[in-house]
């Protein structure tokens, strides 16, 4: 069943239609903790009279220290109902980069777990009990409750289309930049994916990813709210107890990402004791970054059942979803969902055919507005009303979405153009790699192929090894299987990546750090050639 069959507008509206309609049912569940549709409904409105009563200065903003508990839940809601600005955070965000929010946003209220705001030293911040206005506000009830008080007058209507969620962009190929989005994307992002994948009132999702991400926040809290479904959170990721948080609850659809995929299916592999997830659990839906077939193939064998890869972005919502129902063919990302509509397009802005490889531009209901205080960024990301994802793909003849790589990814090699995703796919077919990312790298003098033009780049790899390899049995490797100038001319050899908290490589931080450490070399290098 559906809490209603109009789409609401905020968030409020959420609570109060899925409290309405089911108040005895659990909406949240964390650990012995369950919080039914009405008990959330009430906390809701206390949290946010409190909220109110701390809310920051009218140029001001909220952020909240976002951590998978019912009390940040609560206040992520509450925060919605006041109307104020948000701005969602890791929990272990320090203060430099909160004193660089204020620089940006201006007067700042953080909101989050009591034990989190101690650590905190801001100028002008409040202590953590929450009794003065502007400064550090726990997600805890005060002792005793939320006291009353006589200006408890009704607290103002958020307006639907408002700005509501600042939405920092995951940063991995440039500076983050945050995307304005209003409560409604968000309620319609929910709606998209209980009308995709038939989620209801019987379904319980697990989120197992973070709620302050876009996917967390919205395959998870925000469509479980809409259909009236549980949402259970199972606190820190260990693959082990995950399994069994799944069983222990019948959990039916597992909101996930490829990494943690890969470590669920590895944890299922070894506890040979236990059966594969049970059949409870009709759908796991994967995203914040792609989903390599490898994975895909393990976890369906260890944990018996396919994952769906869902496509989208911070600024756009979901885009295109895989389904059930297409396993076995070449699905790509998937099918545009309801209300999505996508162009491809040449470099001339001209529409291409099926089959043809062009920019991706995209129409959906759950897309952001603006980037914040960011003019220009925002005019080159919208084309006459589209977005430009940045992707470039194609589609075949049954409508589904396929992917080709980054527009502005692709290497220039002596003039001949390198997908750096062709690549990374030859370095992963080796046994001994782990993870790898593929670059351009114009050197010192930007030559390669003869030509000495500064633009013309080499191919430059990163990689992540299960076990012992070199550079020349990879580049071995690669030169049976790809064209010459595909070929990585440089291989370096890391312990990790960095990425996102949703297991997204953070490709210009690879790149940047691979140029400071050969920066230190050839300084090195100088310095020896000196003293010799």
């Amino acid at each position: 069943m559906r809490i209603t069959t109009e789409v609401p507008g905020t968030l409020a509206d959420l609570v109060r239609a899925a409290a309405d309609a089911r108040p005895d049912a659990t909406a949240l569940r964390s650990g012995e903790e369950a919080v039914t549709f009405g008990g959330l409904r009430e906390r809701v409105q206390a949290t946010a009279r409190r909220l109110h009563h701390h809310a920051p200065p009218a140029d001001g903003t909220a952020a909240l220290l976002f951590e998978n508990t019912p009390e940040c839940a609560v206040a992520f809601l509450a925060a919605a109902c006041t109307g104020m600005r948000l701005v969602p955070l890791e929990p272990d965000t320090g203060e430099a980069r909160l004193r660089a929010l204020r620089r940006e946003l201006g007067p700042l209220t953080v909101i989050g777990h009591r034990a989190k705001l101690r650590a905190l030293r801001l100028p002008g911040a409040a202590s953590a009990d929450g009794r003065q206005g502007d400064g550090l506000v726990p997600v805890e009830e005060p002792p005793g409750g939320t006291p009353a008080r006589p200006d408890d007058a009704p607290l103002p209507a958020a307006g639907p289309d408002a700005p509501f969620l600042y939405q920092y962009t995951s940063g991995s190929t440039g500076e983050p930049k945050a995307a304005v989005h209003s409560q409604r994307d968000l309620v319609h992002g929910g709606e998209i994916y209980a009308h995709t994948y038939g989620i209801t009132a019987a379904d319980r999702i697990l989120a197992a990813v973070p709620l302050l991400h876009s996917f967390g926040m919205v395959a998870g809290l925000v469509t479980a709210l809409r259909t009236g479904a549980q949402l259970v959170l199972p606190g820190r990721f260990v693959p082990a107890k995950l399994l069994r948080t799944v069983r222990e609850h019948a959990c039916t659809v597992l909101v996930t990402t490829p990494l943690a995929c890969d470590l669920l299916a590895r944890s299922a592999a070894a506890d040979r004791g236990q059966p594969p997830l049970p059949g409870s659990l009709r759908l796991c839906l994967s995203s914040g970054a792609a989903l390599p077939a490898p994975v895909a193939a393990r976890f369906r064998e260890h944990c018996g059942l396919g994952v769906q890869q869902v496509y989208g972005s911070t600024e756009a919502g979901i885009i295109a979803a895989q389904r059930p129902e297409d396993e076995g063919v070449d699905r790509g990302v998937g099918r545009p969902v309801r209300g999505v509509r996508i162009r491809l397009v040449d470099e001339r802005g001209r529409a291409l055919p099926p089959g043809a490889t062009g920019s991706l531009l995209v129409r959906t209901p759950a897309m952001f507005t603006h980037y914040l205080d960011r003019p220009g960024p925002t005019r080159q990301a919208f084309r006459d009303g589209w977005y430009a994802t940045g992707d470039l793909a194609r589609t075949d003849r049954e409508g589904r979405l396929h992917l080709v790589g980054r527009k502005d990814s692709f290497i220039n090699v002596g003039g001949k153009k390198v997908n750096p995703t062709e690549v990374e796919e030859v370095l992963l077919a080796h046994p001994a790699v782990a993870e790898a990312v593929v670059w351009g790298d114009r050197g010192e003098q930007g030559e390669q192929g003869g030509i000495t033009d500064g633009v013309s780049e080499r191919v430059r790899a990163t990689v992540v090894a299960r076990a012992p390899l070199s550079a020349a049995d990879l580049a071995a490797h690669c030169r049976g299987r790809l064209l010459p100038h595909q070929v990585p001319g440089g291989v370096e050899f890391v312990a990790s990546l960095p990425k996102s908290p949703l297991g997204k490589v953070r490709r210009a931080a690879v790149v940047d750090a691979a140029a400071r450490r050969e920066a230190a070399s050839r300084r090195e290098a100088a310095g020896e050639s000196a003293d010799g």
